[in-house]
């Protein structure tokens, strides 16, 4: 199975079964996605309790958007995956904005497989904006 592949049957079984999709991240897992200050969950998430947690504060404050996985670039070497993505209609739940999100995720494979580290490069203008009281 590819790296694109494994990013895809993770989200998927996210999707469907979050329980489940725990076990595709490796314990010691990091989680990174810096932010403005008002996006209430960008921060560095250590271990599957902390993304746990990271994804908890994010489903209380946004509504994830439209991802066109067939569209995103993908860059494979080794044991790492770059994907260059846009996320439409994303939304700030305290102000209701809807907006669109152009990022850059870095994800790397440990031996089993599993991610053990994600590092989210978001537009943190458009999230900044989008969380501003």
């Amino acid at each position: 199975m590819s790296l694109t592949d494994k990013v895809h049957h993770y989200v998927a079984t996210m999707k469907s079964d979050f329980e489940a999709s725990l076990d595709l991240l490796a314990d010691d897992v990091v989680w990174i996605n810096l932010l403005p200050a008002q996006v209430p969950f960008g921060g560095t998430y250590t271990g599957k309790q902390e993304v746990v947690g990271y994804f908890t504060q994010m489903a209380e404050n946004f509504v994830i958007g439209d991802y066109k996985w067939d569209v995103f670039d993908y860059i494979e070497s080794g044991n790492t995956l770059v994907m260059v993505g846009f996320e439409k209609d994303g939304k700030a739940i305290p102000t209701g904005r809807v907006f669109d999100l152009h990022f850059v995720w870095v994800v790397k494979f440990n031996d089993e497989g599993k991610i053990c580290y994600l590092r989210e490069h978001n537009d943190t203008a458009a999230i900044g904006d989008a969380f501003k009281v």
